[in-house]
């Protein structure tokens, strides 16, 4: 278990959206870890539990949203979906994006029952009580017919007792469990069982079993990589409590994330059209969301990019400019303009094609995805865009992604 655990925190450390860390931000954000107050007679105290997390009171629904984003969604579809939410309409989404969409649209209409009944709910999968009547009927739906998001959901909801799965892992824990075409709480059910007999053989703790994910050695904390920040929220320099949530150490059992190409620069010089094949860098989708992908390959000081037909490379020092000329108030947001026929003449296109004479408005698409990428700035909207420089101990140190790749 341990070693399916550093490895699924290792593949997480590669992949653009560093789920370990959004996991520790909504862990601030939205649970509590509170005293276990069950019977001495529980299943949960025979494996020594102490403590359960569980849902903060009064939580507000556009606060779960960020956390379950940022935990579950790709980094680049979270504006997209939280607009779509606000407009009812999953228009532009991917088909990804919409299952949370709608996942999250039909959670919205019953947030207060559902968000009241899991605060009050201080259980874990290994409690006696760790569902009633009502739960079986909240968990009445299908594990393979229905959206992933669906199960996710509960797993925000309830962080120690529904164990979440992806279109991978699901299959994994089917047939490692030996689980047919059952609803999601006898699926529940069956890996409770399976998970106790696994801690019973070994005399595994409960306490202990929290403690096998420990991310810090595969990825280690960094606030400026949390998707959707809570403004002014201190989230802290590690991985604390080092005792995490049952439903995150159950899934990393099974989940592996997928790698999103984060390898080493060369340092072999060698022509755009060589790179853009060599398999190095990262790849990334404009702020959009659609449209062809953007391959970026660092080297020292620059950035070779193809994005299309569209090859060019990318110094530091024209981003450098763009942070210092453009982006001149750190809390402003600023339209993208990128379009080719009417850039608007104060967005970012129309500053790129007049100071960067081989550059066109098109090219602030890909600079702009690629900045927000490398975490040097944020944004929001669709139609239109608009960016606002991303808060560092020092932004004007450029070649950021030199030290994220490695």
């Amino acid at each position: 278990m341990k070693e399916q655990i550093d490895y699924s925190n290792n593949q997480a450390a590669k992949n653009r959206n560093f789920y370990p860390i959004q996991e520790q931000a909504t862990q601030m954000e939205l649970w509590e870890y509170v005293p276990c107050t069950c019977e001495e007679t529980c299943t949960c105290k025979k494996f020594g539990c102490t403590y359960h997390w569980k849902l903060k009171k009064d939580v507000q629904f556009d606060h779960f949203v960020c956390g379950f984003l940022r935990m579950f969604v790709d980094r680049y579809q979270h504006q997209p979906v939280i607009d779509a939410l606000n407009r009812k309409d999953p228009a532009g989404l991917n088909t990804r994006a919409i299952g949370a969409f709608y996942t999250l649209l039909s959670l919205k209409n019953n947030w207060a029952h559902l968000s009241n009944k899991a605060a009050d709910h201080n259980k874990t999968l290994f409690c006696d009580g760790w569902a009633d009547e009502s739960f079986r009927n909240l968990w009445s739906f299908s594990v393979q017919g229905t959206s992933i998001y669906q199960a996710k959901q509960y797993c925000v909801l309830f962080p120690d007792i529904c164990v979440p799965y992806d279109t991978a892992s699901r299959l994994k824990m089917m047939d490692h469990f030996g689980i047919g075409d059952s609803d999601y709480f006898a699926f529940l059910t069956v890996v409770r069982q399976g998970f106790q007999n696994c801690m019973m053989n070994h005399h595994l703790s409960l306490p202990s079993l929290r403690t096998l994910d420990s991310p810090q050695n595969q990825l280690p904390f960094d606030s400026f990589q949390i998707s959707l920040p809570r403004p002014g929220m201190d989230y802290g320099t590690a991985y604390l409590p080092k005792e995490r949530q049952i439903s995150i150490v159950l899934d990393k059992c099974f989940y592996q994330p997928t790698r999103t190409a984060i390898t080493p620069p060369s340092t072999k010089k060698i022509s755009l059209s060589e790179r853009t094949d060599s398999g190095q860098g990262y790849q990334i989708k404009p702020l959009s969301g659609t449209g062809e992908t953007i391959t970026v390959h660092p080297e020292s000081g620059v950035r070779l990019v193809k994005w299309g037909n569209l090859k060019f490379r990318l110094p530091d020092a024209v981003i450098q400019k763009i942070l210092e000329q453009f982006f001149i108030r750190p809390d402003q947001w600023y339209l993208l303009g990128a379009s080719m026929t009417a850039p608007d003449p104060e967005g970012l296109g129309s500053f790129i094609r007049k100071n960067f004479s081989s550059f066109t408005p098109r090219h602030a698409s890909a600079i702009a995805a690629i900045m927000v990428h490398e975490n040097l700035l944020e944004y929001r909207g669709m139609k239109p865009i608009f960016l606002k420089k991303r808060r560092k101990n020092d932004t004007s140190e450029i070649g950021l992604h030199e030290e994220n790749n490695a």
